[in-house]
């Protein structure tokens, strides 16, 4: 674990990432506690003030802290990309031990000991965070990549001059990068990044956390695990789940490319199937084995487990192996819909 000298770091990512309600929330559970108070005139006050007087009087632990950064900015909000090893026995080299060794070597334990860290390296990319996940799945791990760029942004502002020029403003505005690595016990892993309007800035960090990955793991050891299966049988045992999800914009290609197909509902909570002819549209093209290409999903909040609020997918939208999340979500939410894929994908390659 990190030492307090990353504190006044985490103290402002956690202002930037946290609500409000989050932050009181943590205090509430050390009410009463020495150095705890609730109230607080702002949210800068609250953290600053509140949180950090209770992290130093060692009421609340600096690993809760990271526990709320880390629920902030690890799940959702992502392009998550789904790979499955080529063979099985490569599943033994996808150890905790074994992969921080390969990235590490002999001092492995040393350096993870010293994560999560917070500060950014310069124009460039680092290693921030590794560990294993809940006892549930021991055998799982994060690997977490910071990286720090500058991008240019277009404010808006136009001026036409008297000469026939026309001047657009543009200001450069730093930009936090948070890259992710995902064993998902036994058979997938994930690499997500973060959304951004630039595909070619996704495929590029896509890119990156392969290469840093290695040597512990290397792309050609892994293939895409396409989704166009579970995506069929969402659509098609859609009446065999109610209450599981509703599902929007599905795109079809016909079994010899010629045709694309798209549908849409009108309205943002609106369902394909709450039309008896696209229902049957969609079905007779999936029984001609078409494809789908894209489909939005929303999986359906469930009070006994996850979700525990509603949350947005959109499925093979650009590539077929790849999830796009709409917001931030929980960690058990994101994980209950990789488990709900793999249901629909059975028998899948």
């Amino acid at each position: 674990m990190a030492t307090y000298k990353e504190l006044d770091e985490a103290l402002k990512l956690a202002e930037s990432l946290s609500t409000a309600d989050q932050i009181r929330e943590l205090l509430r559970k050390r009410r009463g506690d020495e150095g705890v108070r609730i109230s607080a005139e702002s949210k800068q006050q609250l953290v600053h003030r509140n949180l950090a007087e209770a992290i130093q009087a060692k009421s609340i632990d600096i690993s809760e802290l990271f526990n709320l950064i880390r629920l902030s900015e690890e799940n959702g909000n992502q392009h998550v990309f789904y790979y499955r090893p080529r063979k099985r026995a490569i599943v033994e080299t996808l150890s905790f031990e074994t992969v921080a060794n390969h990235l590490w070597g002999a001092s492995w334990a040393q350096i993870v000991a010293s994560y999560p860290l917070i500060k950014l390296k310069p124009n460039d990319y680092k290693y921030c965070d590794f560990r294993q996940l809940s006892e549930r799945k021991p055998k799982d791990w994060i690997l977490k990549i910071y990286g720090d760029d500058v991008v240019v942004r277009a404010t808006g502002k136009v001026e036409k001059h008297g000469d026939g020029t026309i001047w657009r403003e543009f200001v450069e505005e730093p930009l936090r990068i948070v890259l992710l690595a995902r064993w998902n016990n036994p058979d997938l892993l994930e690499v997500r990044v973060q959304r951004n309007e630039s595909r070619r800035r996704i495929e590029e960090w896509h890119n990156r956390v392969w290469e840093m990955l290695k040597p512990a793991v290397l792309r050609e050891q892994f293939d895409p695990w396409v989704l166009t299966k579970p995506m069929g049988r969402i659509v098609t045992e859609e009446e065999k789940h109610p209450g599981m999800y509703t599902f929007r914009d599905a795109g079809v290609i016909d079994p010899r490319g010629d045709i694309h197909a798209n549908f849409q509902a009108f309205s943002e909570q609106g369902s394909l199937f709450t039309n008896l002819q696209t229902r049957e549209a969609i079905t007779s093209y999936l029984n001609a084995k078409s494809e789908l290409r894209g489909l939005t999903v929303t999986w359906l909040r469930n009070e006994k487990a996850a979700p525990q609020s509603d949350l947005r997918t959109l499925l093979g939208m650009k590539e077929s192996h790849e999830m796009i999340v709409a917001g931030h979500c929980l960690g058990g939410d994101l994980d209950y819909v990789t488990d709900q894929l793999r249901f629909f994908g059975k028998g899948s390659s």
